[in-house]
Order: C-alpha cells, then structure tokens, then sequence
C-alpha cells in the first residue's frame, strides 16, 4: 500500500468518525421505548457486562407489542436487550435520553434505534473498524493462498499487507481518542482493542481523556491496563502468584527462579498457541540443559482438553491453570488480553523480554546462554 493512499484513507476515516456532536448530557436515566412486531408475548431484558459477567438491568413483558425499559446511568455505555430464542440479542450504546427502539420478533437483530446520539457514532465506528477489517481479510485469505501455493513473493507481500494495515488501525484509534478525548465512544475503541498496544500508546491517550468522561468504565478500563502494563514492563521484577499444577499441587512463580524462565500463556482451544508450541518445543528442547525453563499457563476451562493438548504437542515443562479462562489471575496480573502471550524472566525473576514469537524465542535464547 503506497503512502498516499495509506495518508489520505487515514484522513478520510478520521473525519468521518466522530463528525457527531462529542458533548455528553448528564442525566441520570434511560427510558427505552420499545416495539416489538410479531406474536411475542415474553419478557424483554436489558444487560451490561459487567466485570467479564452479564449483569440483567431491567425486564418488561411485552404487551400489545410494546415495551419499556429504564436504565440508571450519566454516561453512554454498551447495553444489550434480548429476548428468548437463539442469538436474539442486540447491542447498542445507551445513553442518558429517551430512545426508540423497533424490532420483529423473528428477526429481532435487525432492531432499528433512534435517540442515542452515542449510537450514531457507535454505528460510524462500527462501519470504519469494518473497512480496516475487511482489508486485513482480503490481506489473511491472500497469505493462506500464497503459503499453499509455496509462493514465497506472494506470501511476503500479503504479509506485508496485513502488517500495514494493522498498523494504520491502530494509528487509528489512538489519533482518534486524542483528538476527540471528550468521546466515550472514541473511549470504547481504543479499550475493546487495548490489547494491541503498550503502555507506551496507551498512557498519552489516558493522561489525554477530558474531566468529563473520566467515571466512563471504558477511561477506568485504559486506565487500570495502563498501570497493570506499567507494572510488568521490561526491566520490572515479575509479579509472582500461585496456580494448581496439572495435579492440583500449588505452583509458585517464584519458585521456579534460578534459570531463565519464559512464563507462556496459551490454552488448548487457542489455533495461534497450537501453531506456536513446536517453536517453544524446540527452543526448550534445545536450551532446557543449559540454563532455560518454561511455566506454561493455561487459558483453559476444560481440565481434560488443557491435559490433552499438553500431551499431544509434547509441552514437557511446567504448567497450570486456574481454569477460569480469560479470567484467569496470572493472565490477569500480566495484562493478558490475548494469546499467545509470553514474558521471559532473568535467573533474579526480572522481566528481560516480552511476546517472543517463532525464532525470535530461541534469537533471544542464544544470545543470553551461548
């Protein structure tokens, strides 16, 4: 991608994202008017999630197809109504006002929602973030074409692709919340993909965010990753816990200091962690004599399925788990929001390096012990 175009897509996108007014009204309540076409003569829920955990605010029953709901907040937040049935749940940004909302019951998703100022740029952050998306899916199915067809040239130039656009994604979003610091919603996207980004991007962004969206969950979000980030950082001593080995015996992280160790997040249901394991094999294989070793954690919330994958990709080193998946504590110590993750400790427990990937493990490994 030549660099006008990659300039003048970022200024287009940039304009259109957040043209709506940023200004927040601070009401205390949501009244949602609903209608609800069709013979459906159940119960309506409205929920947040809230602490990774589906919290019910409100439910009315339907009747003469009409509903409504009321919500206690001051700031937009992402909201969710469902009825009973299959996949019959639909998203949207509510906010301090009163808003309408229009759906049939048999096909409920395509509700249409009028009175959220926040939704409208919702929905423009929505359509943007598809146009980066889509990109990168033409860029993916074009690398997975190249590598079966063993076409080096084209593998490499997809690859490079992908790597460009992500990297004007992510540009993206924090100009974005820069820029427009007294948006929720610019709030929002840079938290739902706060795992692409260090504290280095991160903390500018947060310092930035104006007095009036501070108490927004998404600002308090950015900004306990920032100081959760900071605290693992390269150069910081590791933060220890404790986590159930495979046979349900304490493991302690500190315990296993005196060697480099690389502590590996992954878990069985994980496609990238599976593709990653033979180069942790191999590094482990070829540096576990001379002074390397590896605790694996797991994202996992089967015990079989974790004990399965351990043994079937011959992970010959330390591991354990919780099996709270992504609410796992040592994931959650280390700002964990995707896997495959990694750190890799010094013999005193200091972080020295962090997401080694592929050759980059076994580069690092042979510069330190041979």
């Amino acid at each position: 991608m030549n660099y006008m175009f990659k300039t003048l897509l970022y200024v287009v996108l940039a304009g259109v994202l957040f043209s709506c007014s940023e200004t927040q009204d601070h009401q205390s309540e949501m009244t949602l008017n609903g209608t609800l076409e069709g013979n459906y003569a159940g119960y309506v829920d409205l929920y947040k999630r809230a602490g990774g955990e589906w919290q019910k605010i409100d439910s009315a029953k339907v009747e003469n197809n009409e509903f409504t709901l009321h919500a206690g907040l001051s700031l937009p937040e992402l909201y969710y109504i469902s009825i009973a049935g299959d996949n019959n749940l639909v998203s949207f940004f509510a906010e301090p006002s009163e808003i309408t909302f229009t759906a049939s019951a048999d096909d409920f998703k395509n509700a249409e929602i009028s009175g959220s100022q926040a939704q409208v740029e919702f929905l423009a952050h929505q359509e943007k973030m598809k146009m980066f998306d889509d990109m990168m899916n033409e860029a993916y199915n074009n690398i997975k074409e190249a590598r079966a067809n063993d076409d080096e040239e084209a593998f490499e130039k997809w690859n490079q692709e992908y790597e460009d656009v992500e990297d004007q994604q992510m540009q993206f979003l924090l100009d974005n919340a820069m820029t427009h610091n007294n948006s929720v919603i610019a709030a929002y996207s840079v938290d739902r993909n706060s795992y692409l980004f260090d504290e280095q991007d991160l903390e500018p962004v947060v310092n930035k965010f104006d007095p009036s969206i501070s108490e927004s969950v998404y600002v308090k979000n950015l900004k306990e990753r920032v100081a959760t980030l900071k605290r693992v950082a390269i150069g910081q001593p590791a933060v220890d816990f404790t986590m159930d080995d495979m046979e349900g015996n304490p493991v302690t992280l500190s315990s296993l200091y005196g060697n480099y160790l690389l502590v590996d997040f992954w878990a069985s249901w994980c496609g990238p962690c599976r593709r990653e394991n033979p180069f942790v094999v191999e590094a482990y294989q070829q540096y576990k004599d001379k002074g390397f070793d590896i605790l694996g954690v797991s994202l996992d919330s089967k015990k079989d399925k974790w004990l399965e994958a351990v043994e079937a990709d011959n992970l010959t080193w330390h591991h354990v788990s919780d099996l709270k998946q992504w609410n796992n504590e040592a994931s959650n110590l280390y700002a964990v929001k995707s896997i495959p993750s990694n750190v890799l400790l010094d013999p005193e427990g200091t972080i020295i390096a962090k997401n080694l990937r592929g050759e980059e493990l076994q580069a690092k490994l042979s510069e330190l012990l041979d």
